[in-house]
Protein backbone atom coordinates (compact mmCIF):
# COMPACT_ATOMS: atom_id res chain seq x y z
CA UNK A 1 0.00 0.00 0.00
CA UNK A 2 1.49 3.44 -1.23
CA UNK A 3 0.85 6.97 0.71
CA UNK A 4 -1.44 7.55 -1.36
CA UNK A 5 -3.59 4.52 -0.53
CA UNK A 6 -2.31 4.52 3.15
CA UNK A 7 -3.77 8.66 3.27
CA UNK A 8 -7.23 7.28 1.99
CA UNK A 9 -7.43 4.40 4.46
CA UNK A 10 -6.20 6.56 7.00
CA UNK A 11 -8.91 9.06 6.33
CA UNK A 12 -11.51 6.40 6.33
CA UNK A 13 -10.88 5.11 9.60
CA UNK A 14 -11.18 8.27 11.59
CA UNK A 15 -14.80 9.19 10.29
CA UNK A 16 -17.20 8.77 12.20
CA UNK A 17 -20.62 7.11 12.52
CA UNK A 18 -22.26 10.71 12.36
CA UNK A 19 -20.50 11.38 8.93
CA UNK A 20 -17.74 13.81 10.84
CA UNK A 21 -13.93 13.48 10.60
CA UNK A 22 -11.17 13.74 13.82
CA UNK A 23 -9.18 16.13 13.15
CA UNK A 24 -6.46 13.86 14.68
CA UNK A 25 -7.14 10.34 16.73
CA UNK A 26 -4.22 10.81 19.12
CA UNK A 27 -4.20 14.36 20.32
CA UNK A 28 -6.71 15.65 22.85
CA UNK A 29 -7.02 18.82 21.12
CA UNK A 30 -7.95 17.68 18.22
CA UNK A 31 -10.34 14.91 18.97
CA UNK A 32 -12.96 17.24 17.91
CA UNK A 33 -14.29 17.67 13.91
CA UNK A 34 -13.59 21.26 12.49
CA UNK A 35 -15.65 22.86 9.09
CA UNK A 36 -12.48 23.72 7.87
CA UNK A 37 -10.21 20.82 7.96
CA UNK A 38 -13.12 18.46 7.07
CA UNK A 39 -14.64 20.24 4.38
CA UNK A 40 -10.95 20.08 2.75
CA UNK A 41 -10.92 16.40 3.85
CA UNK A 42 -14.06 15.76 2.22
CA UNK A 43 -13.16 17.49 -0.96
CA UNK A 44 -9.96 15.10 -1.00
CA UNK A 45 -11.99 11.98 -1.24
CA UNK A 46 -14.48 13.01 -3.78
CA UNK A 47 -11.76 13.70 -5.53
CA UNK A 48 -10.26 9.77 -5.74
CA UNK A 49 -13.80 8.68 -6.00
CA UNK A 50 -14.92 7.94 -1.95
CA UNK A 51 -18.16 9.76 -2.87
CA UNK A 52 -19.96 7.98 0.06
CA UNK A 53 -17.55 9.31 2.41
CA UNK A 54 -17.46 12.58 1.28
CA UNK A 55 -21.23 12.91 0.93
CA UNK A 56 -21.21 11.68 4.83
CA UNK A 57 -19.58 14.62 5.78
CA UNK A 58 -21.55 17.25 3.81
CA UNK A 59 -24.81 15.81 5.58
CA UNK A 60 -23.38 16.07 8.87
CA UNK A 61 -22.44 19.81 8.15
CA UNK A 62 -25.76 20.51 7.07
CA UNK A 63 -27.54 19.09 10.16
CA UNK A 64 -24.85 20.67 12.27
CA UNK A 65 -25.42 23.71 10.94
CA UNK A 66 -29.17 23.53 10.72
CA UNK A 67 -29.33 22.81 14.29
CA UNK A 68 -27.71 26.55 14.61
CA UNK A 69 -30.43 27.99 13.03
CA UNK A 70 -31.67 30.22 15.85
CA UNK A 71 -28.48 31.22 16.44
CA UNK A 72 -27.89 32.52 13.10
CA UNK A 73 -31.54 33.74 12.56
CA UNK A 74 -30.81 36.07 16.06
CA UNK A 75 -27.07 36.92 14.83
CA UNK A 76 -28.80 38.37 11.19
CA UNK A 77 -31.01 40.63 13.16
CA UNK A 78 -28.32 42.19 15.05
CA UNK A 79 -26.56 45.16 14.14
CA UNK A 80 -23.12 44.94 12.64
CA UNK A 81 -21.74 47.42 15.20
CA UNK A 82 -22.70 44.80 18.12
CA UNK A 83 -21.31 41.68 16.24
CA UNK A 84 -17.98 40.34 17.72
CA UNK A 85 -16.37 36.86 17.34
CA UNK A 86 -17.99 35.62 20.87
CA UNK A 87 -20.99 35.82 18.71
CA UNK A 88 -19.79 33.57 15.71
CA UNK A 89 -20.77 30.31 14.85
CA UNK A 90 -18.55 27.76 17.07
CA UNK A 91 -15.06 26.49 14.44
CA UNK A 92 -15.39 22.92 16.01
CA UNK A 93 -17.82 20.40 16.78
CA UNK A 94 -18.19 17.17 19.17
CA UNK A 95 -18.05 14.38 16.52
CA UNK A 96 -21.97 13.87 17.26
CA UNK A 97 -22.38 17.37 15.95
CA UNK A 98 -22.95 19.38 19.62
CA UNK A 99 -21.56 21.91 20.71
CA UNK A 100 -18.20 21.74 22.36
CA UNK A 101 -18.57 23.54 26.00
CA UNK A 102 -15.22 24.75 26.38
CA UNK A 103 -13.04 27.96 25.82
CA UNK A 104 -11.46 27.08 22.87
CA UNK A 105 -11.53 30.21 20.38
CA UNK A 106 -14.10 29.71 18.49
CA UNK A 107 -14.55 32.72 16.97
CA UNK A 108 -13.41 31.89 13.31
CA UNK A 109 -15.11 32.03 10.24
CA UNK A 110 -12.97 30.46 7.32
CA UNK A 111 -14.46 26.77 8.07
CA UNK A 112 -18.14 28.05 6.69
CA UNK A 113 -17.32 29.69 3.94
CA UNK A 114 -14.70 26.29 3.11
CA UNK A 115 -17.49 24.11 3.63
CA UNK A 116 -19.84 26.14 1.01
CA UNK A 117 -16.63 25.59 -1.29
CA UNK A 118 -16.62 22.13 -0.94
CA UNK A 119 -20.40 21.31 -1.48
CA UNK A 120 -19.73 23.65 -4.59
CA UNK A 121 -17.02 20.53 -5.63
CA UNK A 122 -19.61 18.17 -5.17
CA UNK A 123 -20.71 16.47 -7.97
CA UNK A 124 -24.12 15.06 -7.14
CA UNK A 125 -25.62 18.66 -7.86
CA UNK A 126 -29.51 16.44 -6.97
CA UNK A 127 -28.03 16.20 -3.23
CA UNK A 128 -26.36 19.61 -3.16
CA UNK A 129 -29.37 21.35 -4.27
CA UNK A 130 -31.48 19.85 -2.13
CA UNK A 131 -29.32 21.39 1.01
CA UNK A 132 -30.61 25.18 -0.25
CA UNK A 133 -32.43 26.13 2.66
CA UNK A 134 -29.34 25.36 5.05
CA UNK A 135 -27.29 26.68 2.01
CA UNK A 136 -28.63 30.07 1.95
CA UNK A 137 -28.85 30.71 6.09
CA UNK A 138 -25.25 30.24 5.96
CA UNK A 139 -24.70 32.04 3.17
CA UNK A 140 -26.74 35.14 4.86
CA UNK A 141 -24.67 34.56 7.56
CA UNK A 142 -21.29 34.64 5.81
CA UNK A 143 -22.42 38.00 4.12
CA UNK A 144 -23.36 39.55 7.59
CA UNK A 145 -20.07 38.73 9.06
CA UNK A 146 -17.00 38.63 6.57
CA UNK A 147 -16.43 42.08 7.84
CA UNK A 148 -16.60 41.13 11.87
CA UNK A 149 -12.44 40.56 13.32
CA UNK A 150 -11.75 36.75 14.43
CA UNK A 151 -9.12 34.48 14.59
CA UNK A 152 -7.37 33.26 11.67
CA UNK A 153 -7.53 29.93 10.00
CA UNK A 154 -4.60 28.92 12.98
CA UNK A 155 -7.02 29.79 15.48
CA UNK A 156 -5.11 32.74 16.63
CA UNK A 157 -4.62 36.83 16.52
CA UNK A 158 -8.54 37.47 17.70
CA UNK A 159 -8.16 40.73 16.40
CA UNK A 160 -7.86 41.00 13.25
CA UNK A 161 -9.00 40.42 9.42
CA UNK A 162 -6.95 37.98 8.01
CA UNK A 163 -7.04 36.99 3.90
CA UNK A 164 -7.05 33.25 4.34
CA UNK A 165 -10.00 33.86 6.54
CA UNK A 166 -11.37 36.27 3.70
CA UNK A 167 -10.35 34.43 0.94
CA UNK A 168 -12.06 30.90 2.46
CA UNK A 169 -15.33 32.86 2.70
CA UNK A 170 -15.12 34.48 -0.62
CA UNK A 171 -14.36 30.66 -2.46
CA UNK A 172 -17.87 30.30 -0.34
CA UNK A 173 -19.78 32.38 -1.53
CA UNK A 174 -18.80 32.24 -5.10
CA UNK A 175 -19.83 28.01 -5.20
CA UNK A 176 -23.53 29.49 -3.30
CA UNK A 177 -23.82 32.09 -6.06
CA UNK A 178 -23.91 29.16 -8.83
CA UNK A 179 -26.00 27.10 -6.38
CA UNK A 180 -28.48 29.22 -5.03
CA UNK A 181 -28.54 31.11 -8.63
CA UNK A 182 -28.24 34.53 -6.93
CA UNK A 183 -25.71 37.11 -6.56
CA UNK A 184 -24.15 37.04 -3.58
CA UNK A 185 -20.78 39.69 -2.14
CA UNK A 186 -17.87 37.34 -3.01
CA UNK A 187 -16.72 40.21 -5.33
CA UNK A 188 -17.26 42.80 -2.57
CA UNK A 189 -14.74 40.56 -0.28
CA UNK A 190 -12.20 40.15 -2.89
CA UNK A 191 -12.20 44.05 -3.90
CA UNK A 192 -11.67 44.48 0.08
CA UNK A 193 -8.96 42.25 0.32
CA UNK A 194 -7.32 44.21 -2.99
CA UNK A 195 -7.47 47.74 -1.64
CA UNK A 196 -6.65 46.40 2.27
CA UNK A 197 -4.78 43.10 2.29
CA UNK A 198 -1.81 44.05 -0.23
CA UNK A 199 1.47 45.30 -0.28
CA UNK A 200 4.38 45.68 -2.59
CA UNK A 201 2.59 43.46 -5.31
CA UNK A 202 1.27 40.66 -3.04
CA UNK A 203 -0.78 39.45 -0.48
CA UNK A 204 -0.31 39.91 2.99
CA UNK A 205 -1.37 37.70 6.13
CA UNK A 206 -3.69 40.28 7.89
CA UNK A 207 -4.31 43.90 9.12
CA UNK A 208 -2.32 43.24 12.12
CA UNK A 209 0.68 41.28 10.27
CA UNK A 210 2.22 42.36 6.58
CA UNK A 211 4.20 39.12 6.40
CA UNK A 212 2.82 36.22 4.15
CA UNK A 213 1.35 33.06 5.15
CA UNK A 214 1.42 29.70 3.76
CA UNK A 215 -2.22 29.54 3.41
CA UNK A 216 -2.10 32.64 1.03
CA UNK A 217 -1.42 29.99 -1.64
CA UNK A 218 -5.43 29.39 -1.18
CA UNK A 219 -5.92 32.30 -3.30
CA UNK A 220 -4.89 30.39 -6.25
CA UNK A 221 -5.16 26.64 -5.35
CA UNK A 222 -7.42 25.18 -4.69
CA UNK A 223 -9.88 28.38 -4.65
CA UNK A 224 -8.92 29.14 -7.73
CA UNK A 225 -10.05 32.93 -7.48
CA UNK A 226 -7.12 34.10 -8.96
CA UNK A 227 -5.41 32.74 -12.08
CA UNK A 228 -1.88 31.92 -12.19
CA UNK A 229 -1.06 34.81 -14.68
CA UNK A 230 -2.27 37.10 -11.65
CA UNK A 231 1.07 39.18 -10.26
CA UNK A 232 -0.28 38.83 -7.01
CA UNK A 233 -0.25 35.31 -6.92
CA UNK A 234 2.73 34.79 -8.25
CA UNK A 235 4.66 37.54 -6.08
CA UNK A 236 2.92 35.69 -3.28
CA UNK A 237 4.14 32.42 -3.67
CA UNK A 238 7.78 34.11 -4.40
CA UNK A 239 7.86 35.15 -1.26
CA UNK A 240 6.24 32.17 0.71
CA UNK A 241 9.30 30.36 -0.82
CA UNK A 242 11.48 33.22 0.03
CA UNK A 243 10.53 33.41 3.71
CA UNK A 244 8.54 30.16 4.60
CA UNK A 245 10.21 27.29 2.29
CA UNK A 246 12.99 25.58 3.50
CA UNK A 247 13.82 22.05 2.01
CA UNK A 248 10.64 21.67 0.58
CA UNK A 249 8.56 21.97 3.80
CA UNK A 250 6.79 25.55 4.18
CA UNK A 251 6.28 26.96 7.42
CA UNK A 252 3.05 28.82 8.44
CA UNK A 253 4.27 32.04 9.38
CA UNK A 254 7.50 33.98 10.31
CA UNK A 255 6.30 34.47 13.75
CA UNK A 256 4.84 31.15 14.30
CA UNK A 257 5.97 29.64 17.73
CA UNK A 258 3.47 26.40 17.82
CA UNK A 259 5.63 23.76 18.86
CA UNK A 260 8.71 25.90 17.46
CA UNK A 261 7.55 26.85 13.96
CA UNK A 262 7.90 23.59 12.41
CA UNK A 263 7.17 22.96 8.87
CA UNK A 264 3.90 21.95 7.89
CA UNK A 265 2.47 18.96 5.64
CA UNK A 266 -0.54 20.59 4.19
CA UNK A 267 0.89 23.86 3.76
CA UNK A 268 3.50 21.95 1.54
CA UNK A 269 0.97 19.93 -0.44
CA UNK A 270 -0.91 23.33 -1.48
CA UNK A 271 2.19 24.88 -2.08
CA UNK A 272 2.89 21.81 -4.68
CA UNK A 273 -0.25 22.01 -6.06
CA UNK A 274 0.34 25.70 -6.91
CA UNK A 275 3.35 24.67 -8.64
CA UNK A 276 2.03 21.95 -10.31
CA UNK A 277 -0.71 24.57 -11.65
CA UNK A 278 2.13 27.00 -12.77
CA UNK A 279 3.90 24.21 -14.73
CA UNK A 280 7.12 23.78 -12.36
CA UNK A 281 6.28 20.77 -11.68
CA UNK A 282 9.67 19.69 -10.93
CA UNK A 283 9.39 21.62 -7.56
CA UNK A 284 5.74 19.93 -6.96
CA UNK A 285 7.87 16.52 -7.25
CA UNK A 286 10.01 17.75 -4.69
CA UNK A 287 7.54 18.47 -2.09
CA UNK A 288 6.07 15.55 -2.69
CA UNK A 289 9.09 13.69 -1.76
CA UNK A 290 9.40 15.88 1.25
CA UNK A 291 6.37 14.68 2.83
CA UNK A 292 6.74 10.99 1.44
CA UNK A 293 10.34 11.15 3.76
CA UNK A 294 8.51 12.33 6.77
CA UNK A 295 5.22 9.49 6.71
CA UNK A 296 5.92 7.77 9.70
CA UNK A 297 6.91 3.92 9.36
CA UNK A 298 3.01 2.82 9.54
CA UNK A 299 2.09 5.64 7.11
CA UNK A 300 0.77 8.49 8.73
CA UNK A 301 1.77 11.78 8.69
CA UNK A 302 1.89 14.79 11.44
CA UNK A 303 0.81 17.92 11.30
CA UNK A 304 4.19 19.59 11.49
CA UNK A 305 7.95 18.60 11.79
CA UNK A 306 9.91 20.35 14.10
CA UNK A 307 12.89 20.39 11.42
CA UNK A 308 14.32 23.96 11.06
CA UNK A 309 12.67 25.59 13.99
CA UNK A 310 11.83 29.08 13.83
CA UNK A 311 11.53 29.29 17.55
CA UNK A 312 13.69 26.30 18.90
CA UNK A 313 12.62 27.43 22.20
CA UNK A 314 9.40 26.86 22.28
CA UNK A 315 9.46 23.23 20.63
CA UNK A 316 9.57 21.84 24.12
CA UNK A 317 7.25 24.18 25.80
CA UNK A 318 4.26 23.07 23.88
CA UNK A 319 5.64 19.01 24.06
CA UNK A 320 5.47 19.65 28.17
CA UNK A 321 1.94 21.32 27.74
CA UNK A 322 0.61 18.94 24.98
CA UNK A 323 2.86 15.75 24.15
CA UNK A 324 3.93 15.22 20.79
CA UNK A 325 2.57 16.44 17.81
CA UNK A 326 -0.32 15.48 16.24
CA UNK A 327 -0.21 12.45 14.43
CA UNK A 328 -1.95 11.58 12.05
CA UNK A 329 -3.41 14.63 11.37
CA UNK A 330 -5.99 13.94 8.85
CA UNK A 331 -5.90 17.27 6.96
CA UNK A 332 -2.41 17.02 6.28
CA UNK A 333 -3.34 13.49 4.37
CA UNK A 334 -6.19 14.69 2.66
CA UNK A 335 -3.78 17.69 0.94
CA UNK A 336 -1.26 15.11 0.59
CA UNK A 337 -3.64 13.05 -1.18
CA UNK A 338 -4.53 15.90 -3.71
CA UNK A 339 -0.95 16.59 -4.65
CA UNK A 340 -0.36 12.98 -5.12
CA UNK A 341 -3.78 12.68 -7.25
CA UNK A 342 -2.47 16.03 -9.02
CA UNK A 343 0.98 14.88 -10.12
CA UNK A 344 -0.41 11.24 -11.16
CA UNK A 345 -2.86 12.91 -13.30
CA UNK A 346 0.36 14.20 -15.48
CA UNK A 347 2.29 10.88 -16.15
Amino acid sequence: MNLLERSVAIIKENQSSHGSYVASPNFSQYSYSWFRDGAFIADAMNLVGERESAMSFLEWGIRTIAAQRTSIEKLLLMDLKDITHRDLLPTRYLLNGRLALDNWPNGQSDGYGTFLWALGNFPDIDFVRGQRSTIELITEYLEKIWQIRCFDVWEEYADGLHTSTLLSIAAGLKASESLLERTTLWREIIDFILRNLTINGRFIKSTLNRGVDGSLCWAFYPFNLFGKEEPLVINTLTEIERVLLFEGGSKRYELDTYFGGGSWILLSAYLGQCYLGMDQREKALSIKAWIERHAKPNGELPEQVPEHLLKDNMYRPWIDKWGEIACPLLWSHAAYVTLAVGLAGLE
